[in-house]
């Protein structure tokens, strides 16, 4: 090679090795630079990731609140799509349920036509078998027990027929040819017979056949029933088992349920790790991405030279390209290197999305999972069912041949003695019996090679059917006891609901009875339409004509109802013209009643005004009264001085307040006497109104009949009683002005009585022996005792529920005209009070002798004005006691005084001030 070169072209050789060698130094070069910058780049990646990885700490300090609340929303999120997804299950296991009740309800209805058609064929053809040999045995039985009958009966004739033979041939030696006529007469007799015979034993012989088939079932409807028995209570202990299962079925579902809860919340928390972790990684990726970017378009441009060298350099340099490949396989090592590295970051990208990509794949892979298992439990369900049916069909089909065989053998020895009874007895049928032997024993044969060809195939089928059986149990028995507390409560339900789907058949099927009925009854009802269409046009005709006649009388009625509803009309106008004029008058009576309800009100003011000032005036007379009573009582004390009493006395009545108090007296009684007037005048029209019954108001309507005869009743006796105390009163009007003379002339009495007994003391001529017509005018408290006594009594007598007495008032007015002014002197009062033994009683004493009760009462009245108030109390003591009592006629008058006494009797009563009266 080297002496095939010239110098020039080894020269080229060995300036581009030169060259090749320092473009490998170079790329060597910077492959270590790369590397360095690689590791570096590294070292960088992990120093930035822990700083990340702290920021995102201190970041996550400062901003769990909102992580918070996303994680918060993304678990709001996952729980709707794990409701959703519950809801998918749901529906699928419901319609996964749906169709496995289908094809549970189909495969029931596959197993009973299966089973039907089986025990059809099987029935029809033992019953056919069975058939022929029982008629044959039936008619064999009947042929030999009317052969033997015929047999016996052929002998009698035989041997009567030959003793006739040999009587005859004895006596007349004919020849044998005598009963050869006779022999063949009876023949088709005899066959007959035969018939007849073997048809009434094959009757009979069917009749003991019917006799244990009814036995045989009676006995089968017994055990049927039996079975059913255990069969219900077996339905009952299924039925418990099944409601224990269901609630063990409900709490493997909750437990099942919480785990898969706790499953996906670990999902759930794997999820975020790994999306944390995907994050990381993708940040990573990128910046590697970004580093890989740059080496790319490095490697790349290199990559382009070192391909146009070597693509120069190839034709050239076959021989010495050794070292050359050698550095461009470690340069190409390299590169692979690297690609190793990028691809096994790619590979981490992709296994962390693979990851997440298999944990969807898994929950699909359950859902798989759970749908191929109940497919499989579905099958193997299915499977169990055929194998059950098919052991039941198998064991059904060993008893019916077991059966049978029982019975042949037992048909057979039969048989043999019939056969052996009939070869002794016919021995002229011999052959036919031989021959039908020898059919019955080829039969025989035959069926014997069949049952025992059937049995050899029946063991091995049953022995392949238990191996294959015990094999596939073994197999199922595992998957079985898992899914068997699953299935159990769903197969009972689905029984429940087949069930409830032959009560609906059954209900159907009465539907469809019902509608054949229905269709039968509908010629019927057809018929009765046509007829009831044809009365219905007759009834349309008939009452179109009454319609017509009816609208006449309507037409009628209409015209008089008319005429009734106007005259009601204009009576409503006049009930509602009455109707107004009662409610004016109701206005009106009501406007009265308001008004006099008015009066009333203003008259009680007025009366509580004049009360309150009869109260100030009695207020003031008291403070006069107590004044004149210190005056008094220094008087009385000091009898020098008692000569001036009479000074005192006169001045007192001759002062300018004494006028005015007895002008103010008048007034005040005028002004109450027009108070009593006007009170009478009010009360006057209201007894009017009450009296006369036209001024009555109009009854309401409420009121019946009966109720206004009462109130007419009521009212009459009212005026009744009015009237007699108006006669009381004027009664007692006369009987106290002849009491007020009594009154006069006792006072006259009186004061000679007092003045006799006080002339060694004091000297007042000119009080003892003033004539009747000087007397000073009556006291002015005449008018307060007036309305005072009015007011007890009143008081007094509702108390004792009688009615107020207004006698004492025209008393007192006769009493203050007619008692004299020198007993009711301050003077007369005075020497009474210094008197050491008082002689009021004495002279109270003299004056109910005399039954003079208003003098006693002015003279207590006296004595309040000049403050002597014990004496009401020893009045008020001595009215009531015993020792009063029997001096004191009972008087309604005195009696109705007493709580007045005792009112007076009180230090808190006010007192009368004369000089403020009004």
């Amino acid at each position: 090679m080297a002496q095939a070169l010239s110098e020039e072209e080894f020269q080229r050789m060995q300036a581009q090795l030169l060259e090749l060698r320092t473009n490998n130094y170079q790329l060597s070069d910077e492959l270590r630079k790369n590397g360095v910058e690689l590791t570096s780049l590294r070292q960088k990646v992990a120093y930035l990731d822990k700083e990340f990885n702290k920021a995102q700490k201190a970041l996550s300090k400062s901003k769990k609140a909102q992580e918070v609340e996303g994680l918060l929303s993304e678990n709001e999120m996952l729980q709707a799509k794990l409701h959703s997804q519950e809801e998918d299950f749901r529906l699928q296991n419901s319609t996964l349920m749906a169709e496995f009740s289908k094809l549970c309800s189909q495969m029931e209805q596959l197993e009973r036509e299966n089973q039907q058609l089986k025990d059809g064929a099987a029935r029809a053809g033992t019953a056919q078998a069975g058939s022929l040999v029982d008629g044959e045995l039936l008619r064999l039985q009947a042929e030999n027990t009317a052969l033997q009958k015929n047999v016996a009966a052929l002998q009698e004739r035989y041997g009567k027929e030959a003793g006739r033979s040999q009587a005859a041939s004895e006596g007349q030696g004919d020849p044998p040819g005598g009963p050869a006529p006779t022999v063949p007469a009876p023949m088709p007799l005899a066959e007959v017979e035969l018939k007849w015979e073997m048809e009434k034993e094959e009757k009979r012989l069917l009749w003991e056949q019917l006799q244990g088939l009814e036995s045989s079932k009676q006995a089968e409807t017994s055990r049927l029933q039996e079975e059913l028995a255990k069969l219900s209570e077996k339905l009952k202990k299924k039925q418990e088992s099944f409601c224990r299962l269901q609630t063990e079925k409900e709490t493997l579902f909750n437990d099942s349920r919480n785990k898969i809860e706790e499953l996906q919340q670990r999902k759930e928390a794997d999820l975020k790790a790994q999306l944390a972790r995907t994050q990381k990684l993708q940040q990573e990726l990128e910046a590697a991405n970004q580093s890989l970017a740059e080496l790319r378009d490095q490697r790349q441009g290199e990559r382009l030279e070192h391909a146009a060298a070597l693509r120069a350099l190839q034709d050239q340099v076959s021989i010495q390209s050794a070292d050359a490949q050698e550095q461009v396989e470690g340069l190409l090592a390299e590169n692979n290197a690297l690609r190793t590295s990028l691809a096994a970051l790619e590979q981490i990208q992709t296994a962390k999305t693979q990851e997440l990509n298999m944990l969807r794949e898994e929950n699909t892979g359950l859902a798989a999972e759970l749908r191929q298992r109940q497919t499989e439990y579905e099958d193997l369900m299915g499977q169990k069912d055929d194998l059950n049916s098919q052991l039941q069909e198998s064991l059904h089909a060993n008893s019916r041949l077991l059966e049978q065989l029982q019975e042949i053998g037992q048909e057979k020895e039969q048989l043999t003695q019939e056969l052996q009874e009939a070869r002794k007895s016919a021995e002229k049928r011999k052959a036919m019996l031989d021959e039908l032997a020898m059919e019955t024993l080829q039969e025989k044969s035959q069926h014997k090679e069949e049952l025992g060809a059937v049995r050899l195939r029946h063991e091995k089928e049953v022995l392949g059917v238990r191996a294959r059986y015990e094999r596939e149990l073994r197999e199922l028995h595992e998957d079985k006891k898992r899914q068997e507390e699953d299935l159990r409560g769903q197969i009972r339900e689905e029984k429940a609901r087949t069930r409830e789907l032959e009560n609906l058949q059954q209900t159907v099927e009465e539907l469809q009875a019902q509608v054949h009925s229905m269709d039968g009854a509908k010629g019927w009802f057809e018929r009765r339409l046509k007829e009831a269409e044809e009365s219905l046009q007759q009834q349309q005709q008939e009452q179109e004509e009454a319609l017509k006649r009816c609208r006449e009388q309507h037409a009628d009625e209409l015209k008089s109802k008319e005429e009734e509803l106007q005259g009601v009309r204009d009576q409503l106008q006049q009930a509602q013209e009455e109707r107004d004029c009662h409610l004016k008058t109701i206005s009106n009576l009501k406007q009265e009643v308001k008004d006099t309800v008015d009066g009333q009100r203003i008259l009680e003011k007025k009366g509580s005004a004049a009360l309150k000032d009869l109260k100030r005036q009695l207020h003031l007379e008291r403070k006069r009264a107590d004044k004149l009573q210190e005056r008094l009582q220094d008087i009385l004390t000091n009898s020098k001085s008692r000569s001036g009493l009479e000074e005192l006395v006169l001045s007192e009545m001759n002062s300018p307040s004494r006028t005015q108090t007895g002008d103010s007296s008048s007034v005040s009684s005028f002004s109450y006497r027009e108070i009593l007037r006007e009170k009478e005048s009010s009360t006057v029209p209201a007894r009017s109104l009450s009296s006369s019954p036209q001024a009555q108001p109009p009854r309401p309507a409420e009121l019946s009949d009966e109720e206004v005869a009462e109130l007419f009743q009521r009212l009459a006796e009212t005026q009744q009683e009015k009237w007699m105390l108006e006669e009381k009163v004027k009664h007692l009007e006369v009987s106290s002005a002849s009491m007020a003379e009594d009154l006069c002339r006792k006072s006259a009495i009186i004061e000679t009585y007092v003045m006799d007994s006080r002339i060694g003391q004091c000297s007042i001529p000119s009080l003892t022996h003033h004539p009747a017509s000087d007397l000073p005018p009556p006291a002015p408290l005449f008018p307060l005792v007036l309305q005072l006594s009015r007011v007890t009594d009143k008081d007094h007598s509702c108390q004792r529920g009688e009615q107020a007495r207004p006698v004492t008032v025209s008393v007192f007015h006769l009493g203050s005209s007619l008692l004299p002014g020198s007993l009711l002197s301050p003077v007369c009062l005075s020497v009474l009070l210094s008197s050491p033994h008082p002689f009021y009683l004495p002279c109270l004493l003299i004056l109910s002798h005399c039954s003079c009760y208003l003098s006693v009462l002015c003279l207590l009245w006296t004595f309040s004005s000049s403050a002597c108030i014990p004496l009401w109390g020893s009045l008020s003591v001595l009215l009531p006691s015993p020792t009063f009592s029997p001096l004191l006629p009972p008087s309604p008058i005195f009696v109705s005084f007493a709580p007045f006494f005792h009112t007076f009797s009180n230090p808190c009563f006010p007192r009368i001030d004369q000089n403020n009266m009004d």
